[in-house]
């Protein structure tokens, strides 16, 4: 059986209100009843002393001041039962009220008691008195209504039963104006997770109300950034893992294909040597050093790695620049290389080959006809830094973060997997690639010595 939220709220809060509305109603309803009671009791034991104790005639004019200042009637009769005085209108000496039998049951303190008794087809309260002066005694019957008691009690009664009943209603209504609210508001962070549940991860508005439920709006904001982003890096493993067996397939057959040239070259060097070979020892060290690339491509994507060859740092860069700088006239690019000497031996040569052509290469791109190409060396405490900067358009400002990334790329044909392998070498070496922009391009590869 589904409970509601909101009925978990209103209904226990509703009965406690309902319960304490009602009590405080009928305690002061109670409370109010029991002071009329007290003051009409006060009010006709005040007409009773007063008549107990008055020197004055009881003529039918006083007796009528009296009726109208303690709204009880009175009749007031001698020692033979004889009506000398009333303000009621069929009573005199014959009524069966003034039979000595029935006079009998009446005193003083009747009154206060409520003995009831009824006269012409009403019911009246009534208390007895003698009141005596020199020269006779008479009996003053007081009589007060029994439904001016009940209308006195009523208007009593009504005033907090009226505010009782009104809060009451206004307690129900509030009550289920705030239960709606609050369910409506946790029906949209509902909302909001089954949107997330079904993929959609739009941030929803900011509640205006500071609590507990526009944390959780703000909560799951962050969840369906975080969601985003997971979901795209999802997507991209996923691309990347795609791509990685295609590339890693295409690479072990471009290497195959690799060596077999640079053997077929060699034999052919051998074979008939010249007098000026330098044009196929170029082909030779390219053949060498792009198989040397798809080898860190293998190491990229499958972990597959031969054993690695050590070699100075000025040697390597001393292969890449003659590997470059024909490349540079072919794009009708300056380049300018300001270099230190560096006698640091690098354990994996061919890897950090791999990455400087790449990094060269890629400034060339950049660069353009026209445009300008540098390489420099420094030593910054216990390390050697290569520096390769370009006069080119630069990285947008979106990619910077992810340019690192495999198969991120700026270029129309790009693969996006040159800087990625450039910063797998620098780690391999135990050193690191970083990207700087202040006007140019600059990468950065920091190597320990």
């Amino acid at each position: 059986m589904r409970w509601p939220i909101r009925n978990q709220i209103l209904l226990p809060f509703l009965i406690i209100q309902i319960g304490t509305v009602f009590v405080v109603a009928i305690s002061s309803a109670w409370f109010a009843v029991r002071q009329v009671d007290q003051e009409i009791t006060a009010r006709m034991e005040n007409v009773l002393s007063t008549l107990e104790t008055a020197t004055y005639p009881l003529t039918p004019a006083i007796l009528g001041q009296l009726k109208q200042f303690s709204e009880a009637d009175f009749v007031v009769f001698n020692q033979n039962g004889d009506v000398t005085g009333t303000t009621l209108v069929k009573a005199d000496s014959s009524s069966p009220l003034l039979n000595s039998q029935n006079l009998s049951s009446f005193n003083r303190n009747s009154l206060e008691k409520r003995t009831l008794f009824e006269f012409e087809g009403r019911r009246y309260f009534a208390g007895l008195v003698s009141k005596r002066s020199s020269s006779r005694t008479e009996s003053v019957l007081v009589l007060y209504p029994e439904s001016e008691w009940a209308v006195e009690r009523w208007q009593a009664i009504f005033p907090p039963v009226l505010v009782g009943g009104l809060l009451l209603i206004l307690t129900i209504f509030a009550s289920l104006w705030i239960s709606q609210r609050i369910a409506r508001r946790i029906q949209s962070a509902q909302h909001q997770v089954s949107r997330l549940a079904g993929g959609n991860y739009s941030a929803t508005p900011k509640p205006v109300i500071n609590d507990e439920l526009q944390d959780l709006a703000e909560d799951l904001n962050q969840l369906s950034v975080v969601l985003d982003q997971s979901m795209k890096s999802i997507r991209s493993s996923e691309r990347s893992s795609m791509l990685a067996q295609l590339s890693g397939g295409l690479a072990h057959q471009l290497r195959n294909s690799l060596t077999g040239a640079r053997v077929s070259i060699q034999l052919h060097q051998r074979r008939c040597a010249t007098g000026n070979d330098e044009a196929i020892a170029v082909a030779i060290r390219q053949l060498t050093l792009t198989e040397e690339q798809i080898k860190a491509l293998l190491r990229l994507t499958k972990g597959e790695s031969d054993k690695p060859e050590a070699d100075l740092l000025d040697q390597i860069l001393d292969d890449v620049i003659s590997l470059v700088q024909p490349m540079c006239e072919h794009h009708k690019t300056r380049f300018t290389s300001e270099r230190l000497k560096i006698d640091q031996i690098i354990s994996d040569a061919n890897a950090l080959r791999g990455a400087l052509l790449n990094l060269i290469l890629n400034a060339i791109e950049a660069a353009g006809p026209g445009g300008e190409v540098s390489v420099s060396t420094a030593v910054d405490s216990n390390s050697a830094l290569i520096e390769i900067s370009d006069n080119g358009a630069g990285i947008p400002e979106d990619l910077i973060e992810e340019i690192f990334h495999p198969f991120i790329t700026t270029k129309n044909e790009g693969v996006g997997l040159g800087l990625a392998l450039a910063r797998q070498a620098a780690q391999d070496c135990g050193g690191s690639l970083i990207l700087l922009q202040n006007g140019k391009t600059r990468f950065q590869l920091k190597i320990p010595l």
